[in-house]
């Protein structure tokens, strides 16, 4: 049952109908479709079982502070150094020790769930993470807002998100219609 096979659709609409009625309301459905951005505990800890059976040498069902090293802490890494700019990371030791909520040196999906969004960034993280590049580029003032001038002073920035002119002397638009 891999990643978006047959078997994987079956058991995310089973996440995602929380009242077991079989079929999926309109948050149901929501989370059907984007389950990295849910609420929901069960899609968490599904979601998160199937990230580590990938970052689990041993098959044990749990990392260890080497596996954590290995996968886990540098993608948290990076998104806590862009997050703060680089001024406060803390070290795996650390990070592995305020997860380890049990202090039996081991991770559980459930230790996991609170870096969920760093591991399995869903949309709004993406549009978080966007939206604060985009102030960072045009924000002239440095006051954390984006005022019309400054969008229309950065206005390549913005375009260059919606629009792509890489097929603008494209051969297949210069023909002429009979």
């Amino acid at each position: 049952m891999g990643h978006g096979e047959a078997g994987w659709w079956k058991q995310q609409f089973v996440n995602a109908d929380v009242d077991r009625n079989g079929s999926l309301s309109f948050d149901e459905f929501k989370d059907f479709l984007h389950p990295e951005d849910s609420d929901n505990e069960e899609i968490k800890k599904w979601l998160l079982t199937e990230k580590l059976e990938r970052m689990d040498y041993d098959k044990d069902g749990k990392l260890s502070f080497v596996e954590f090293c290995d996968h886990t802490y540098d993608i948290y890494k990076n998104y806590v150094e862009y997050e703060t700019a680089g001024r406060r990371v803390p070290k795996p030791e650390e990070k592995f020790s305020e997860l380890d909520l049990d202090k039996d040196r081991f991770l559980t999906v459930e230790e996991l769930i609170p870096i969920l969004g760093y591991l399995h960034p869903g949309e709004l993280s993406y549009a978080k993470y966007y939206a604060s590049y985009l102030i960072h580029e045009a924000d002239d003032n440095k006051d954390g807002n984006l005022t019309l001038e400054e969008m229309l002073n950065h206005e390549y920035i913005f375009y260059s998100t919606v629009y792509d002119d890489s097929h603008e002397n494209s051969e297949d638009d210069l023909h002429d219609e009979l």
